[in-house]
């Protein structure tokens, strides 16, 4: 039998995000998945700014970014269309890239951090007790067993976890007969990403930047069974019919039907065992939020994990996975269902309605931030304390830090030690070393223009925030006295009781 600390299974964007992160923290862990060979055929391409900076709280957003192409305008349909480019970000944009390209910068960054990536392994089975999980796993003609202190099902919409669990998977189709398909284009489109939906169907062309093109596109008057093939002339007429064009469409190197659900799993975590990504949720297409969705989910737990497993915190750290999670994936089913309705309206006097109040809402400054904040991750949080401090629960701006030497000079790239970074006075650092600084890095927020993201008017003197880029704690208490005493209280709340211990990531925090 093979031991170790956390067993994930599915070597997916989720999984591989969650995979570094427990490896950077000194976590023990084991990707299984059952593909033996990488594929270059992907559905996600859609990189959000929220996500964005969380993966720029890991070294890796600069590098992923250079892969693709920015948007910073997203056209949906008629005249319906978000501006990205007033988020409070350094990422005021939409990233397209192909998600290989995310999943080859996570995956070298796990291995690099020493976690264990097994192809070829197809988990068949599972069952926990109270002291661990034991994981079934076939890989050719052999099964083997593998214990795990946890398990994490990040295998997708089958997810075998999730069966395995005897979870519901609650829900429907919401829209059948979808066609995918990676063509060449003589004649590319003029902007990066080419949308519309008429009564007919609806149809999306994005750039791989290799000269290949992703289609996906609907026909309302034709939705055969998903095993279907797909023709390449059929495809070519929607096209034309949805967008006036076929922009030259040839040599298609694959092409498939799939069906899209609205889908969420009651509960994200049995005993030991969580579930993350597309395993708890799965939704319309629209909005490009579904990658996005599964990484900020691994975002989460992986700290929580991390610290249940190295002993300074309690078990009941990992409830406010599902308690922080599941609403916010409720609410992408939401958001992602109701963009797919409004493109799918057929009645003509309807469409013209989409159209006026899309035109009309396009003009409201109040109107487009909600939506950019929403779509992007920008204005999502976690529910904060009663009674607690206003900014609790809320992202983290990007805020500047001191310059001092070889230090980092922004609060993500503080992030990338893996640890919780408190924004605050001398006083307050000298609080957080004593017995925290193991799991605390303490920084000075700096003089003169804030950074990206980062908005004064909202400044508290103390800020903790968590590994995840969402505040823990703030204060605008101006007594120092007064305010330590608040802050050794939110240091033991959130960070487990002093120790002298070295955090694993401490060396890795990148200037």
């Amino acid at each position: 039998m093979v031991a170790t600390a956390v067993v994930i299974v599915g070597a997916g964007p989720t999984g591989l995000l969650l995979a570094g992160d427990l490896a950077a923290a000194g976590v023990a862990c084991t990707v299984l998945e059952r593909r033996a060979e990488e594929t270059n055929l992907t559905r996600a391409f859609a990189v959000h700014a929220r996500t964005l900076e969380l993966l720029d709280a890991r070294g890796l957003a600069d590098d992923l970014v250079a892969t693709g192409a920015r948007v910073g305008v997203l056209r949906l349909f008629d005249k319906v269309e978000v501006d990205l480019s007033r988020l409070p970000t350094r990422f005021p944009f939409l990233l397209v890239t192909p998600q290989y390209h995310t999943e080859r910068l996570l995956e070298e960054r796990a291995t690099a951090l020493g976690a264990e990536i097994v192809h070829g392994a197809e988990v068949v089975g599972l069952g926990q007790d109270r002291g661990g999980v034991e994981v079934q796993v076939r890989a050719g003609d052999r099964v083997r067993t593998r214990r795990a202190s946890y398990v994490v099902g990040a295998d997708g919409v089958h997810s075998t976890v999730r069966q395995a669990l005897g979870l519901p998977f609650p829900g429907r189709a919401a829209v059948r007969s979808v066609m995918l398909a990676d063509v060449r284009l003589d004649d590319a489109p003029a902007e990066v990403l080419t949308a519309n939906a008429t009564g007919e169907g609806f149809a999306f062309i994005a750039p791989f930047g290799d000269g290949w093109f992703r289609i996906i596109a609907w026909d309302r008057r034709h939705q055969p069974p998903d095993s279907a093939p797909v023709d390449l002339g059929e495809l070519r007429a929607l096209t034309h019919r949805v967008l006036g064009s076929d922009f030259g469409m040839r040599e298609a190197r694959w092409m498939s039907r799939f069906h899209s659900d609205e889908r969420q799993v009651p509960r994200y975590r049995v005993g030991r065992v969580f579930l993350a990504g597309d395993a708890a949720h799965v939704h319309s297409p629209a909005g490009g939020l579904g990658m996005n969705t599964g990484l900020q989910d691994a975002v989460n737990l992986g700290w929580k994990l991390a610290a249940v497993v190295n002993g300074w915190a309690p078990d009941g750290l990992l409830d406010t996975y599902q308690a922080e999670r599941h609403p916010v994936g409720r609410g992408v089913l939401r958001t992602s269902g109701t963009l797919l309705r409004v493109a799918l309206l057929r009645p003509r006097a309807l469409r013209a309605v989409r159209g006026l109040v899309g035109g009309v809402a396009a003009r409201s400054g109040p109107v487009v931030d909600r939506a950019a904040g929403r779509l992007s991750g920008i204005s999502l949080g976690y529910p904060g304390p009663s009674g607690g401090h206003r900014l609790a629960g809320t992202r983290a701006p990007d805020v500047p830090l001191a310059a001092v030497g070889r230090a980092p000079r922004r609060l993500y790239e503080a992030l990338r030690g893996g640890r919780f970074v408190l924004l605050a006075p001398a006083v307050d650092q000298a609080t957080a070393a004593g017995g925290w600084a193991c799991r605390v890095a303490a920084v000075t927020p700096g003089a003169g223009p804030p950074a990206a993201g980062a908005r004064s008017s909202r400044a508290a003197v103390a800020m903790l925030v968590r590994p995840d880029g969402y505040v823990a704690w703030a204060s605008d208490e101006r007594d120092p006295e007064r305010r330590t005493a608040a802050l050794r209280t939110a240091l033991a709340e959130w960070c487990g009781q002093p120790s002298e211990q070295r955090h694993p990531g401490e060396a890795r925090v990148q200037a």
